[in-house]
């Protein structure tokens, strides 16, 4: 159950989408929130104590103290307006805190939620999300620029058998006892040659009923089958998108992550759930 939820903001755009969809989420789990508002760090490097591969580096503009205090202020406006009537919630927000502390704060948490990356134009690719995903070990929630409101009664779950979908099943698991409508969803492979039907079986033991689909996506590369999925995901008009990340380090894929992931992290509209 998600009882202690981490929201982080940078203090753009991210800070109202983080925000919105961490209190949405509490409120359904009865549940409070963390808000941390993380200074925009410099390009590349060691940022926060964790080093940033050259394909990962945060695309970023060089910010003055003025800009950045104002990008503080966003955050601190959004917690005010959005967390702060929220029981229990706190604020954590310093011009020294870096990406060790999201993932201190982010080890001892239920569950981080993020902004999309690309919404920003000061900082398109924060290494936050990379951080989040895999160093924290925990379920992280990325948030679309508009986001609906209400319980998350349509789930989809992307199923191709590795482990990372695996953990991404285990993580949603409140969600999905929640959910009114479950699709584990199959993408450029058969239902039983990923153990889909075990996956259904399993959960319906849980008191969960599901239905598989699986779709073509036409081409073998991890973007076409992001492309697919997001079709999918949309056309469904679903409320959540949950699935396995994958991949890291690999040469020109967004933040590192592998295709698919990228793609569906950067143009998701619906939240997104993911779990390395």
């Amino acid at each position: 159950m998600f009882k202690s939820i981490l929201a982080v903001s940078e203090g753009g755009p991210d800070a109202a989408m983080s925000f919105t969809l961490a209190a949405r989420t509490a409120g359904i789990f009865d549940g409070t929130v963390d808000a941390l508002h993380l200074p925009v760090g410099p390009a590349g490097g060691m940022i926060g104590g964790l080093a940033m591969s050259g394909e990962a580096m945060p695309l970023i503009m060089n910010l003055d103290d003025e800009r950045l205090e104002e990008r503080a202020k966003e955050s601190d406006r959004a917690y005010r307006e959005v967390i702060a009537p929220i029981k229990g919630a706190t604020f954590t927000a310093a011009k020294t805190a870096t990406l060790d502390t999201l993932v201190a704060m982010g080890r001892c948490s239920d569950l981080l939620v993020l902004g999309r990356p690309g919404a920003d134009p000061e900082n398109v690719a924060p290494a936050t999300v990379e951080a989040a995903i895999y160093e924290c070990a925990r379920p992280v929630m990325i948030a679309p620029p508009k986001l609906g409101a209400g319980p998350f009664a349509s789930v989809i779950v992307a199923w191709n058998g590795s482990f990372q979908a695996a953990r991404a099943v285990e993580y949603s698991l409140p969600f999905l006892a929640k959910a009114s409508e479950i699709t584990i969803l199959v993408v450029g492979s058969s239902a039983d040659d990923v153990g889909a039907p075990y996956l259904a079986r399993n959960l319906g033991r849980q008191g969960l009923q599901t239905k598989i689909d699986a779709i073509d996506p036409g081409a073998v590369s991890g973007r076409a089958r992001g492309r697919a999925l997001l079709d999918y995901t949309h056309g469904k008009g679903s409320d959540l998108l949950v699935m396995g990340a994958y991949g890291r380090g690999q040469v020109m894929t967004f933040l590192g992550l592998g295709g698919a992931t990228g793609k569906v992290i950067s143009s998701c509209r619906v939240p997104l759930l993911l779990a390395h």
